[in-house]
C-alpha cells in the first residue's frame, strides 16, 4: 500500500475512533441521565409510602382507640388516658398532638354530659365557643391533657370545616380527614387537620346512611400538625429532595430549596381520607450534583486521547509494514490453532468428581459433573471423558492442574482439570478426574485487566502525573506518568518527595509550599499552585499541581495527601503569545492609517486612533466618549446606525456604506464606512469595530467621470449618428453612380462607425448599471419569441459567417418576467460572440430549458472555447482573451459584463461551460413567470396612405438635423429649432404632425418645455430622439429612440409609424 492510501486509512479510523467515542459519550450521558430518573422515582415512590405509612399509622390508632371504647362499657377520663398514655404517640405517631373522643348531644343530653362528668369527679367541662345551634359536636376527652387543653369542651361544629368532615364521616361510615384548617392547641400557628373516625354502637357498621345515625355515638379523633406530620418521612427527606404539599389552592408543608431550580421534579395526586392532596417532589442541588456524571466527559477525553496515541502508533507502524505483516500472518495463524482448541465462558464454578478406566471411558460420576457438562448421570456413563473434554495442554503432566474446555448443552464453558491415576486391588488402573468451572473468574480477571488497562492509557493519554504523599513519613509513590513528566527513568530509583523539591524554582518554592500547607491545615479545600521546575537540560518548565487531603487522623491531622501535575509550559506559552499579539493590535489600530474605532453595544466610541483624529479634526481624547452619531450628518444617523444594530450576533456580515462626516469647523468630508460585529471575550461585551476611509477625493472624482460622461453621452452619440445616418444615404444610392473602391471605403467607414458606437453605447450601459441608474421595465414576454427575435436581429451575422441557428424549446413555452429590451440585448451579445467564435458552416444553438421557478436560456457553439488562464476574468469590464481578438473579431471587451450585471439585476445568474474545439456554453437564467396571462387583446391593424406631414425638429446639432431631412425630406416638411427661445416660437406659428425632440438643447433642457408643447400642440405626437436614455417623463412621451442605438433607417421606420398613427386619429 502506497504512504498516501496509508495516510488515508489512518485518517479513517482516527475519525472512525471519534466517532464511536462520541456515541459513547453520548450513551453515557444517556444511561447517567436514566439512573438519576430512576433514583429519583425510587426516592418519590419511597416518600409516597412513608407519607401513606404515617396517615396510615394515624388510622391504626384511631382504630384501636375505637376498639378500646367499644369493649369497655363506660369509659372514664382516666382510662382515656391511660390508653393514650400507653400508646405513646410522641414516638408512635409522629405529628399527631393527642387523641380524643368527640361525643354529639342536643340540648337535654348536653345537661346529662355535664353532670355526668361532675359525678365522675372530673374537672369542669366547658363547652366553647358558642354557635347558637342545638346540637354540638363536644370534645368529651383528649390526652395528652397538658398540651390540649384549649381543644378540651370545644365545639368542633363552630367551624364548618370541622363540621362538615365530622358530618361526612357520620354519614358513609368510614374515616375522614379535615380540609386545612388552624388548630385550637398552639393559636394556628401553622396548618393542621382533624382525622376523624365515627363510632357506632353496633357492629359491623350499618349499611344505610339512616342506621348509621340512628347508631351513631361518636367520633375517635386525632388532631395533628401538618408541618409535624410529613417532616422526617425518610432520611434523605429535605437533604436529596423537598416536598410540597397542597389540599385545594392552600400549600400545607413545604420543604425544599426555594433559591435553586430542580433537576428533577414529580406531582402526584393522592387521596387521604376523604381528601385529595397535590404532592410535589423536587431535588436538592444535593442530589443534582450527586448524579451529575463525569463519565461522558472522561469518555471524550480518553477517547480523543486514545485516538492521538493510535494515530502515532499507525505512523510509526507505517514504515514497518512488511515486517508487520509477516509477523500479523504468522501471529493469526497461531491465535487461530489455539481458537480452536479453547473454546469460551460458560457459567457455573460447581466442582465435579468423575471416575474412569484406564480406556478413559466414565464409569461413575457425581451431580455436580453432570451438572457441569449439562448429562445426566445415565447419558454420562460409558461415555469416552476426551470426546467431552478438552485439554488446553494434553502432552503435560495430567496430575498437575490443568485448563480444560467442555460442551455443556451447546455451550463452551473453561474448566480447571486435574487427574489423578490409582489402581485397584486387582491392578487395573482408575483415573480420578477433578473438574471445577472457572468460566466467571477467567472472565472477571479479564475485565479487571481491561479496566487497569484503560485507566493507565486515560492517564497517559492526559499526561496528567500522580502523586500520592504519605504525610506521617513525608514520603511519596509517583505515577509513570509523573516520572516522565520530570524526565526521572523508570529505573532509577529516587526519594520522589525531595527530588521534586530539588528542582522547583527557588522563587517557586514558597509560593508552592504554603499552598499545600494551607490545604493540609484544612484553611482551603484544595493545594492549588502553578510553578517552574528544571530539566536534566538545564530549561524550565511550568507545572500545574492540584492537590487535596483524602484522609485526616481522629484529631483533623492530615495523613495522606494525593494530586496530579500537568504540564503547562504550552498554556503559559499561548498567554504571552496572546499578550503580545493584544499590544501589537493596539499598535496596529494606533498606527493604523484608516481611521479606526471600537464601539460598544450603545454606540460608544470607546477607542478612536490618530487616523480618526485627523479626519474628523476631533481629538482623540474628545471622540471617545462620544456617540457614533456625533460625527455623521443628522439625516444619515437612523439609517447607519439601524443598519449597525441589525449586525448583533452575526460576526460573517458586515456593513459596508458611503456616508458625510461631520469634521471640526463645520467641514464635511466624505467617509466609506466599514463596520463589523464582534464579542469581547476579555470584557463579555459585544462590541463593534468600525474603520472610516477618506474618499473625499474619490468622490471628487466621480463626479467629474459622471460630467465626462454625459459630456460623451451628448457630443458622442449625436455626431457618430448623423456620420451613421450620412453614409447610409450615401450607399443608398444606385451601384452605378459609385464606384468599387468608393463602396469598399463606405463599408469600411460604416462598419468602424458602428464599432465605434458600439464602444459608446457599452460604456455608457456599463456606467448606467454600476450606478444604479438603469430601469428596468419588467413585464411577462413569451422566452421562446424573444429567442425568435434576436436569432431574426442576428440573421445577417450569421448570413455572413455562413452560420445556421437551431432553437430548441424544452421550457414547454414558458413564459419569463423580464425587460425586453435588456433581454434581446443580452441575446444580441450571447449569439454576436457565438457567430464571431463559431467555425464556418457549423450550428449555433440555442436551447430553453425549464428548473423549478426559472428558466435556463444556452447559447452553444463549436468554436475554440474559451482558454484556461482567461475563464477566471471573463465576466470582468474590457476582458478579452487576447489583445489580437479585439483586431480579428472586433468587440469592446465589456459585452459579457454588460450581460452579467443585467442578469442579476433581473433576478437571475450566468455562467458557462467551455470544452475547447468541442463545444462552448454560455448559460443564464431568468424568473419564470408564474401569474395567469391576461387575455390578449386584438388590436385592429392601422392602414392609411402617408400624406405629406409636418414636423418640429428641436435638435442643436445642424449636422444631425441635415441628415434627419435628407432621410424623411420625401415625406415631410421639417422645421428645426436650436434653442428652446427658438422651439416655443415655432411652435405657436402652426399646427404640427409630429414633434421630434433632442432632450438638451443649447439653452436647457426639453423637459421644462413639455408641458407647453402638449398644450400648444395638442394633436401632434412627441418622438425623443436624444443621446442619452430617457429617465424621466416617460408617460408623457409617445416614444423616446437612443441616437447611438438606432441606425437611420430604424429612425425614419420608427417615424413614419407614429405618422401614420397621426393621420388615424
Amino acid at each position: 500500500m502506497s504512504a498516501n492510501a496509508n495516510i488515508r486509512v489512518h485518517v479513517l479510523i482516527a475519525m472512525i475512533c471519534l466517532g464511536l467515542t462520541g456515541g459513547i459519550a453520548i450513551a453515557a450521558e444517556v444511561v447517567a441521565q436514566r439512573r438519576a430518573e430512576s433514583a429519583y422515582q425510587s426516592i418519590v415512590d419511597d416518600s409516597r409510602a412513608a407519607m401513606l405509612t404515617r396517615i396510615e399509622s394515624y388510622m391504626l390508632g384511631l382504630n384501636g382507640l375505637a376498639a378500646f371504647y367499644d369493649a369497655s362499657d363506660n369509659v372514664t377520663a382516666g382510662d382515656w388516658a391511660s390508653y393514650v398514655a400507653a400508646l405513646d404517640i410522641d414516638r408512635t405517631l409522629p405529628g399527631v398532638l393527642g387523641l380524643g373522643l368527640v361525643q354529639p348531644v342536643d340540648g337535654p343530653e348536653l345537661v346529662d354530659m355535664l353532670d355526668s362528668v361532675r359525678a365522675a369527679g372530673e374537672r369542669e367541662l366547658v363547652v366553647h365557643p358558642e354557635t347558637g345551634r342545638a346540637e354540638k359536636m363536644i370534645v368529651r376527652y383528649i390526652e395528652p391533657a397538658p398540651s390540649n387543653e384549649a381543644a378540651r369542651g370545644l365545639d368542633i361544629s363552630f367551624e364548618e370545616t370541622r363540621r362538615s368532615a365530622a358530618v361526612l364521616a357520620r354519614d358513609a361510615g368510614v374515616a375522614q380527614m379535615t380540609g386545612p384548617i388552624e388548630l385550637v392547641q398552639r393559636g394556628g400557628e401553622t396548618w393542621g387537620a382533624l382525622l376523624l373516625r365515627p363510632i357506632y354502637d353496633i357492629t359491623p357498621i350499618p349499611e344505610t346512611v339512616d342506621a348509621r345515625k340512628a347508631a351513631h355515638l361518636g367520633w375517635v379523633y386525632a388532631p395533628f400538625f401538618m408541618e409535624e406530620a410529613l417532616s422526617g418521612l425518610s432520611a434523605s427527606q429535605g437533604d436529596l429532595y423537598g416536598v410540597t404539599v397542597s389540599d385545594g389552592d392552600q400549600i400545607i408543608y413545604h420543604s425544599g430549596h426555594d433559591d435553586t431550580a430542580s433537576h428533577y421534579v414529580r406531582s402526584e395526586d393522592i387521596p387521604v381520607h376523604g381528601r385529595t392532596w397535590s404532592v410535589t417532589w423536587e431535588s436538592s442541588p444535593a442530589f443534582d450534583g450527586l448524579h451529575h456524571s463525569p463519565a461522558p466527559y472522561i469518555v471524550l477525553v480518553t477517547g480523543f486521547c486514545t485516538t492521538m496515541l493510535l494515530w502515532f502508533y499507525l505512523r510509526t507502524l507505517a514504515t514497518r509494514e512488511t515486517e508487520i505483516n509477516r509477523l500479523v500472518d504468522k501471529k493469526t495463524r497461531a491465535l487461530s490453532d489455539r481458537v480452536q482448541q479453547n473454546r469460551a465462558v460458560i457459567e457455573n464454578s460447581v466442582f465435579g468428581v468423575i471416575h474412569l478406566d484406564a480406556d478413559g471411558i466414565v464409569q461413575s460420576s457425581n451431580a455436580a459433573s453432570c451438572n457441569l457438562l449439562g448429562l445426566n448421570k445415565t447419558e454420562l456413563k460409558g461415555r469416552r471423558l476426551a470426546n467431552l473434554i478438552k485439554p488446553d495442554n494434553p502432552e503435560i503432566d495430567s496430575a498437575v492442574p490443568q485448563m480444560a474446555t467442555a460442551l455443556r448443552n451447546g455451550e463452551l464453558r473453561n474448566l480447571e482439570m486435574q487427574t489423578n491415576v490409582w489402581h485397584r486391588s486387582n491392578g487395573k488402573s482408575v483415573q480420578s478426574v477433578l473438574l471445577r468451572d472457572v468460566t466467571e473468574e477467567i472472565q472477571s480477571q479479564q475485565t479487571i485487566r481491561a479496566a487497569e488497562e484503560r485507566w493507565n492509557l486515560a492517564l497517559q493519554g492526559a499526561e496528567i502525573g500522580v502523586f500520592d504523599v504519605d504525610l506521617t513519613t513525608n514520603t511519596s509513590i509517583v505515577s509513570d506518568t509523573w516520572r516522565r513528566m520530570m524526565e526521572v527513568p523508570d529505573d532509577v530509583s529516587i526519594n520522589a518527595q525531595a527530588h521534586f523539591f530539588s528542582r522547583v524554582h527557588p522563587d517557586d518554592l514558597q509560593a508552592l509550599q504554603a499552598a499545600d500547607l494551607a490545604a493540609i491545615k484544612g484553611k482551603v479545600p484544595r493545594s492549588i499552585s502553578e510553578f517552574r521546575v528544571s530539566t536534566p537540560d538545564g530549561k524550565w518548565r511550568w507545572l500545574r499541581s492540584d492537590a487535596v487531603v483524602v484522609q485526616r487522623g481522629a484529631d483533623g491531622t492530615a495523613l495522606r495527601l494525593i494530586g496530579a501535575q500537568t504540564d503547562i509550559t504550552a498554556l503559559r506559552a499561548a498567554e504571552m503569545a496572546r499578550n503580545q499579539s493584544e499590544e501589537l493590535l493596539q499598535l496596529v489600530i494606533d498606527r493604523a492609517p484608516v481611521g479606526t474605532a471600537i464601539l460598544d453595544q450603545n454606540g460608544i466610541l470607546t477607542r478612536a486612533n490618530g487616523a480618526l483624529s485627523n479626519l474628523t479634526g476631533h481629538d482623540e481624547k474628545e471622540l471617545v466618549g462620544s456617540h457614533l452619531g456625533s460625527i455623521l450628518m443628522p439625516e444619515e444617523r437612523d439609517a447607519i446606525l439601524a443598519a449597525v444594530v441589525d449586525l448583533q450576533g452575526d460576526s460573517k456580515r458586515n456593513y459596508r456604506g458611503e456616508h458625510r462626516i461631520c469634521c471640526a469647523g463645520d467641514d464635511v468630508r466624505w467617509g466609506l464606512i466599514k463596520v463589523s460585529w464582534a464579542f469581547d471575550p476579555a470584557q463579555g461585551t459585544e462590541i463593534f469595530i468600525v474603520q472610516i476611509n477618506d474618499i473625499t477625493e474619490e468622490k471628487r472624482a466621480e463626479l467629474v467621470k459622471n460630467e465626462f460622461i454625459a459630456t460623451i453621452s451628448h457630443e458622442l452619440r449625436t455626431p457618430l449618428t448623423s456620420i451613421k445616418g450620412a453614409l447610409g444615404l450615401i450607399a443608398a444610392k444606385r451601384s452605378d453612380e459609385i464606384s468599387a473602391p468608393s463602396a469598399r471605403l463606405l463599408e469600411i467607414a460604416s462598419a468602424n462607425t458602428n464599432r465605434l458606437i458600439a464602444l459608446v453605447n457599452d460604456i455608457l450601459d456599463l456606467e448606467k448599471i454600476t450606478a444604479g441608474k438603469m430601469d428596468f421595465n419588467i413585464q411577462r414576454h413569451d422566452a421562446a419569441a424573444l429567442v425568435t427575435e434576436a436569432l431574426e436581429n442576428n440573421r445577417p451575422l450569421l448570413l455572413k459567417n455562413s452560420l445556421t441557428f437551431r432553437v430548441v424549446d424544452r421550457s414547454d413555452r414558458a413564459e419569463v418576467m423580464v425587460d425586453a429590451d435588456r433581454m434581446a440585448q443580452i441575446l444580441n451579445n450571447l449569439l454576436s460572440n457565438a457567430c464571431k467564435f463559431a467555425p464556418t458552416g457549423s450550428a449555433v444553438v440555442v436551447e430553453i430549458l425549464r428548473s423549478d421557478d426559472m428558466v435556463r436560456f444556452d447559447v452553444t457553439d463549436r468554436g475554440p472555447g474559451v482558454p484556461q488562464a482567461f475563464r477566471s476574468r471573463i465576466f470582468g469590464a474590457f476582458s478579452q482573451a487576447d489583445s489580437s481578438d479585439t483586431r480579428q473579431k472586433g468587440g469592446t471587451g465589456l459585452g459579457l459584463s454588460i450581460c452579467r450585471q443585467m442578469v442579476e439585476k433581473m433576478g437571475g445568474q450566468i455562467g458557462f461551460e467551455s470544452d475547447p474545439d468541442v463545444r462552448t456554453t454560455f448559460h443564464f437564467t431568468c424568473p419564470l413567470a408564474t401569474a395567469p396571462q391576461p387575455e390578449k387583446v386584438e388590436v385592429p391593424v392601422i392602414t392609411t396612405d402617408l400624406s405629406r406631414k409636418v414636423i418640429l425638429h428641436l435638435e442643436d446639432d445642424d449636422d444631425f438635423a441635415e441628415v434627419i431631412l435628407y432621410g424623411l425630406g420625401d415625406i415631410a416638411d421639417i422645421t428645426k429649432a436650436a434653442t428652446l427661445t427658438e422651439a416655443r416660437q415655432r411652435m405657436k406659428e402652426r399646427s404640427y404632425d409630429l414633434i421630434l425632440v433632442d432632450w438638451v438643447l443649447r439653452d436647457g433642457d426639453v423637459a421644462c418645455l413639455l408641458d407647453e408643447l402638449v398644450i400648444a400642440q395638442p394633436k401632434a405626437r412627441i418622438v425623443v430622439l436624444s443621446s442619452a436614455d430617457l429617465t424621466i417623463c416617460k408617460d408623457r412621451i409617445d416614444l423616446a429612440m437612443t441616437k447611438s442605438r438606432n441606425g437611420l433607417p430604424d429612425i425614419v421606420a420608427n417615424l413614419k409609424q407614429e405618422m401614420m398613427k397621426t393621420a388615424v386619429a
